[in-house]
């Protein structure tokens, strides 16, 4: 096997993956537009059972490697908790889950396609394992808007912030007490990563906190732009006397 090179951030393999996701992801909004209702269940439990695939082949081969350990294995990352939501979300569809697969997903997946927290390139096991399950969330996520019409609720940032607060609380409590470090709550990655320039610890934390808060109302915007126009044109116009 070829050896793998170490991986740049923004190198030709980084950006023929990127190039990759943005076809996949037109592909899905443009194929689920056009599917019948049926077709549309049906590719949404195909993309279920790839990010399925890809948790099951994620635990065995921890289990395998080094053994399942409470410090690195539970599912307490941002990305699990997205996984979950995406699962729901394809099998049975849930408002509050869309929006957490919606939110959490876009704000925690992009970054770390964009910064991937990852040491070697293709054909590393650690590089294909990355990309397949980010790579599947971006496309469940592209799924979820065009085939089952995705759309925010009222109060859905501030909703969603209350949440991943509650979820970061809980892992910053775990982390405290058993010196594990889930969601990068306690130390950055060690690899390049958005949390180098967000100051050092603990003050990153409250960079995360107001970057959530400024990516999620940015993730509500265009709704809230066609709301606008809508009201717009359904609204009587004005002539003068």
């Amino acid at each position: 096997m070829v050896p793998a090179a170490k991986f740049r951030v923004l190198g030709s393999q980084h950006l023929v993956v990127l190039l990759a996701l943005t076809i996949l992801v037109i592909l899905v909004v443009w194929g689920a537009r056009r599917m019948r209702d049926q077709a549309k269940v049906r590719f949404g439990w195909v993309l279920g059972f790839l990010l399925l695939g890809y948790a099951s082949v994620l635990y065995t081969q921890k289990a395998l490697d080094e053994g399942l350990h409470a410090s690195s294995s539970l599912p307490l990352q941002l990305c699990d908790w997205v996984l979950l939501a995406c699962l729901i979300t394809l099998y049975r569809p849930c408002a509050l889950a869309s929006e957490m697969a919606y939110f959490w997903g876009l704000a925690g997946t992009l970054p770390a396609i964009l910064m991937p927290d990852i040491a070697q390139g293709f054909p590393a096991w650690r590089f294909i394992q990355f990309f397949w399950g980010h790579g599947i969330a971006l496309l469940c996520i592209a799924y979820i808007i065009a085939a089952q019409g995705f759309r925010p609720r009222p109060r859905s940032v501030l909703r969603m912030m209350l949440a991943v607060n509650i979820g970061g609380l809980v892992d910053l409590a775990l982390d405290l007490a058993f010196g594990w470090n889930y969601g990068y709550l306690l130390k950055k990655p060690s690899q390049a990563s958005l949390f180098d320039y967000l100051g050092p610890w603990p003050w990153y934390l409250v960079s995360l906190e107001i970057l959530a808060l400024v990516i999620f109302w940015m993730l509500a915007l265009p709704w809230r732009i066609q709301d606008r126009i809508r009201a717009n044109q359904r609204s009587p116009r004005r002539t003068s006397e």
